[in-house]
């Protein structure tokens, strides 16, 4: 994100309900456990608190930072101002809800979820502002004004954004951990924190391109621009980078930050396969018109094989998980196994008495609960 570059355009058994715990198991029949879609327990060991100040902190900072950015265009074009800011927030909202819809079994925090959206619209958005105009500079001192001029956002982005927003997927991993337990969970939230990240680079580029016009048709500018970074270019850009760079986080956090060899290097592979579709993408180089759809094309492909991989394995996990507990809670294999869906739970609980309902969910929350926690130690 820079003023000086820009980017390229263009129950019972049968009904599927969860029947009441065996006697004697009665760890089962308590509320639902602590889960990866809950919030935090109280007594936080000082690292996690450490890391909730960091987050907090360098929120307010990117305030500060893009705040005067911000203010010049917004008092000058106040009705073009508001506009962007409706069509930012439309996009955010839809993001958010989509990204959270696609996490497998349940929705992450919602608390969290915030987290992770707010750091990328203040925090990481105003650090790489200042990160890039000072990496702008260096570039038009030291190398010559046409390659400068060309390749500095291919050259500054990549190299100051994907580190910026991986920053604040590190800290919230640590400071909610047991939100991020895995590569699902690091992909979910790292998609969030890209998505805040990108309305807010979508809004800055917008009322630039009031600027550039010279002020006239301001409606229609900021309106075509939002259009071609939200529908064309935003399909592949900061919420998928980031995602790749969430699976990251994931696959290091699981199984307490102690991962094995093999994680590592896939991790490393992970956020370096980011920062180069992000220079690939920002490049001078099928730039414009239709040519841009095989960066955006290519940044989604990977983005997506990256998801479903890591979808189908945390999903094979957490259905092995639900058949093991579901013996536990008495239900038959195939009504435990159909709680991973969302619409299996709704409809067990449509089969279960309106009076036995409330019950029913908390035991069912308390099966899932419990196979997901089963699951995330399955994949450490």
């Amino acid at each position: 994100m820079s003023r000086a570059q820009g980017e390229p355009l263009l129950p019972s058994n049968v009904s599927g309900a969860v029947p009441a715990a065996r006697e004697g198991d009665a760890s089962s029949t308590t509320a639902a456990s602590p889960s990866t879609t809950d919030g935090e327990p109280p007594g936080r060991p000082l690292v996690e608190r450490s890391a909730i100040f960091v987050l907090g902190a360098l929120c307010v900072f990117g305030v500060c930072v893009l705040a005067p950015e911000f203010w010049g265009e917004v008092r000058v074009f106040p009705g073009v101002a508001a506009l962007t800011a409706v069509i930012s927030a439309l996009t955010l909202l839809l993001g958010y809800w989509l990204l959270r819809r696609i996490r497998p079994v349940r929705a992450p925090s919602t608390g969290v979820s915030w987290v992770a959206v707010a750091w990328g619209f203040t925090a990481a958005a105003g650090l790489a502002l200042l990160a890039n105009n000072a990496l702008d500079g260096v570039w038009t001192k030291t190398l010559p004004a046409e390659i400068a001029s060309a390749w500095g956002a291919a050259l500054t982005g990549p190299f100051n954004e994907e580190p910026l927003k991986l920053l604040g997927i590190v800290l919230i991993a640590v400071a909610f951990p047991r939100v991020v337990r895995g590569p699902v969970d690091g992909f979910v939230i790292g998609s969030l924190v890209g998505i805040g990240f990108q309305v807010v680079e979508n809004f800055l580029y917008a009322l630039g391109t009031v600027i550039q016009t010279g002020g006239v048709d301001g409606a229609a500018a900021v309106t075509q621009s939002s259009l071609v970074r939200i529908a064309v270019t935003g399909l592949g850009t900061h919420w998928a980078l980031s995602a790749l760079a969430g699976t990251a986080v994931g696959l290091l956090a699981a199984g307490a930050w102690r991962p094995n060899a093999r994680r590592v290097l896939a991790a490393i592979l992970l956020v370096l396969t980011a920062i180069v579709l992000h220079l690939f993408f920002n490049a001078p180089v099928l730039g414009e018109g239709p040519a841009v759809l095989v960066k955006v094309l290519l940044n989604l492909t990977v983005v997506l094989v990256v998801y479903f991989v890591i979808r189908h394995a945390y999903r094979r996990r957490v259905r092995a998980a639900l058949t093991e507990e579901g013996e536990r809670f008495g239900v038959e294999p195939a009504a435990a196994r159909a709680l991973i869906r969302r619409s299996g739970r709704r409809k067990a609980l449509r089969r279960t008495s309106a009076a036995d309902r409330a019950q029913a969910r908390r035991r069912q929350e308390a099966l899932v609960n419990r196979a997901e926690d089963r699951a995330a130690a399955y994949g450490s």
